[in-house]
């Protein structure tokens, strides 16, 4: 293990925490907005998005992503509802209707020695929604400026662990894979991912799971442990 030039930070859980989610408010939020609607209510969206719920769970297998404005097309083109705002504003008002997040405890403090050190950010998400909404709620918490780059899965099509989501990150980064560490909280996305591109990753298991995975990796249960490790790198 050595000290970084880079980090790459996973954004949920790991950067911001979900407080809540509420997909029935975000979608109530969005029939506010309506220009024809025959009539549906609560259990006609539910009942579309059971039957196109396919998608979300291929995710995985396939590592293809899909995205929050596809969904929403397809979910109320499938109902009749029409809208007079465009799929950039709906997705919007869905995620400040639907979710809150917070920091995660540590990542202020984390980040300040990242700067104090030279050590460059960015972010790379598994997400439907686009790199636009994440930046605006990094900017909420005063964050958004902290990274260099957001990536979205839901804007390029492929998700972690896809290696060619990893390659952009590390271009973006414009470093060599080696001299990256790439934090996340979920073994088979962010650390198997990571270990495939050649990143070096460091497992945040904040929810002290157990067993170990294969190769090379550092393992920490909060951001205040992984800043005491780049602290000490950075004064040997």
């Amino acid at each position: 293990m050595r000290r970084p030039s880079g980090i790459i930070f996973d954004f949920g859980d790991t950067v911001l925490q979900m407080e809540s989610s509420d997909t029935l408010a975000g979608n109530r939020r969005l029939l506010e907005f309506t220009e024809t609607n025959p009539g549906v209510t609560d259990a006609d969206i539910q009942r579309v998005t059971d039957e196109i719920g396919w998608m979300d769970r291929a995710r995985d297998e396939s590592m293809i992503e899909f995205n929050c404005q596809s969904f929403q097309r397809l979910l109320y083109e499938t109902l009749g509802v029409s809208f007079r705002i465009s799929y950039d504003e709906m997705e919007r008002e869905f995620w400040h209707a639907a979710v809150k997040y917070v920091p995660v405890a540590g990542i202020y403090d984390l980040l300040d020695v990242l700067e104090a050190s030279g050590i460059k950010t960015g972010i790379l998400s598994n997400t439907i929604f686009s790199s636009a909404v994440l930046k605006e709620e990094l900017a909420k918490h005063n964050l958004e400026h902290r990274f260099s780059f957001v990536i979205a899965s839901g804007d390029y099509g492929v998700r972690k662990p896809h290696r060619h989501i990893f390659r952009i990150a590390v271009r973006k980064m414009n470093l060599e894979p080696a001299d990256i560490w790439f934090i996340g909280d979920k073994p088979g996305y962010d650390i198997k991912g990571a270990l495939d591109a050649g990143l070096y990753p460091v497992w945040l298991n904040w929810r002290k799971e157990t067993g170990t995975i294969d190769g090379d990796y550092l393992e920490v249960q909060n951001l205040n442990g992984l800043r005491g490790e780049i602290v000490r790198l950075c004064r040997s």
